[in-house]
């Protein structure tokens, strides 16, 4: 059976159950959902934004033994961009409607290998750490999924064996192997994100013809796997856990720059190569309950090996000998990123959620990490069938000036579910802040969208 075959039967599948709310097909369970999303940017003129999708999963779970337990997840993405250039691609069905299906989870479980205390899980898995909500610094298992870069939070499961031993009613201890570094992915469509290296300045007289980036990963080899622990457990009514994490950062840092001539007529290529430094994370987290508030705390303290970057320049006086500098852009200094948070329901029903971050998901070293106070207020109405809300953000990237050094960020949105396992949304995005802030680098991503969920 081809590829293209596979996933038309598997499409198909999908849209037939999307009617009946569960399917038990023998002893495979199938679940999923579908959610449509389309979005419109509005900060100039009114235009579709490309880099949002649609979405269609299918969960597959079986149990075959008290022993044994099977789970898959498939994952179909559909982008509304338009990518023919030529009357010839208009003969493909993806250059309109690019796609991707993927096995987005696959992993078995095995209760009481070996002896009873012992849970193993095998495969392609997600690996949540931490307690706040979303904004988690100890959570460095898997790799940030920014495919929807406003859609904070969300990670790739990726291929490991977790063990989780179990010492007590209320204690446990996991130990988690990851074969490979797996990096973090991107948005398909424009959106400003990791920054570039185009402000490097150029030796007088020259033009930047040509930039080209090389990506190299670890080699695939066991002395660069993976690997973290974790005990956790629960003391009075407050659950905690203490981490520890050995690895890569799944984002690249830029660690050679080559700027070389490529005519007599002052025309240079910029190479650039980026790498993913390794680090060493020890993680705390708890989160509880006090007079109805529920509270969570999240620390890591990280420890950063030194990236050096190796500039190399053309030399006017001697054209043969290169100058070669080298720059620390990574400090191995540790550094501490954290989250504190907490929410309450009133009486009357509204809703209150409040975190304050310090280090954004992609930040990194003593000296780059910004605070992020994020909060949102919530209240349903006609049997919990409308909801309004509004929640948004303050970045403060220094302090001591912060009227130079703020961006903003206000979601306001509205839901309704007209029948059950279905829900409608509007909402909008509005981005704003200083030169150099992360929301005031997103300022031009102001938008209104429309959502459609349907769980099957």
């Amino acid at each position: 059976m081809t590829k293209i075959s596979f996933r038309i039967i598997l499409i198909l599948l999908g849209m037939s159950i999307i009617s009946s709310p569960k399917i038990c097909m023998g002893e495979i369970d199938i679940s999923g959902n579908l959610k449509l999303d389309k979005r419109f940017l509005v900060a100039d003129s009114v235009r579709i934004a490309d880099y949002p999708y649609h979405e269609l999963n299918l969960k597959l779970q079986s149990s075959p033994s008290k022993n044994l337990f099977l789970y898959a997840g498939m994952k179909f993405r559909l982008w509304d961009q338009n990518l023919a250039s030529s009357s010839a691609d208009l003969a493909e069905i993806s250059f309109n409607n690019p796609y991707e299906l993927s096995l987005w989870e696959a992993y078995a479980d095995l209760y009481g290998f070996i002896v009873d205390e012992l849970d193993l899980r095998i495969g392609k898995q997600r690996i949540a750490w931490g307690t706040a909500d979303k904004l988690n610094p100890t959570d460095n298992l898997n790799p940030d999924d920014f495919s929807d870069p406003l859609n904070f939070g969300e990670k790739i499961p990726t291929e490991a064996v977790n063990a989780i031993y179990n010492l007590s009613d209320e204690y446990n201890l996991s130990a988690i192997w990851l074969p490979s570094l797996k990096p973090i992915l991107l948005p398909r469509g424009e959106f400003p994100l990791l920054g570039s290296t185009d402000a490097l300045p150029l030796p007088t007289g020259t033009n930047l013809a040509e930039s080209v980036e090389h990506l190299t990963f670890p080699d695939r080899k066991p002395e660069n796997s993976m690997y973290a622990t974790k005990l956790s457990g629960k003391i009075e009514e407050y659950d905690f856990s203490l981490s520890y994490f050995w690895g890569y950062d799944d984002v690249p840092i830029a660690n050679k720059l080559a700027v070389t001539p490529v005519d007599t007529l002052g025309n240079v290529k910029l190479d650039t190569y980026l790498g993913f430094p390794k680090f060493r994370a020890i993680g705390f987290d708890c989160a509880g309950e006090l007079c109805s508030i529920g509270l969570w705390g999240e620390v890591a303290m990280f420890l950063p090996e030194e990236v050096k970057m190796e500039i190399k320049m053309p030399n006017p006086a001697d054209p043969l000998n290169p100058i070669i500098q080298d720059t620390t852009i990574l400090s191995d200094e540790p550094y501490m990123k954290f989250t504190l948070g907490g929410d309450y329901t009133l009486k009357t029903g509204v809703y209150i959620n409040a975190q304050w971050m310090h280090g954004f998901f992609a930040e990194r070293g003593k000296d780059n990490l910004e605070d992020y106070v994020m909060a949102g207020i919530e209240q349903k109405f006609k049997n919990d069938e409308i909801k309004i809300a509004v929640s948004g953000g303050l970045e403060i990237k220094d302090i001591e000036d912060i009227e130079k050094n703020y961006g903003t960020v206000i979601i306001p949105e509205l839901s309704y579910v007209p029948t059950d396992n279905v829900k409608l949304l509007v909402g909008a995005f509005l981005l704003d802040g200083k030169l150099g802030t992360l929301f005031g680098e997103w300022k031009e991503q102001d938008q209104l969208y429309f959502k459609t969920e349907v769980n099957f």
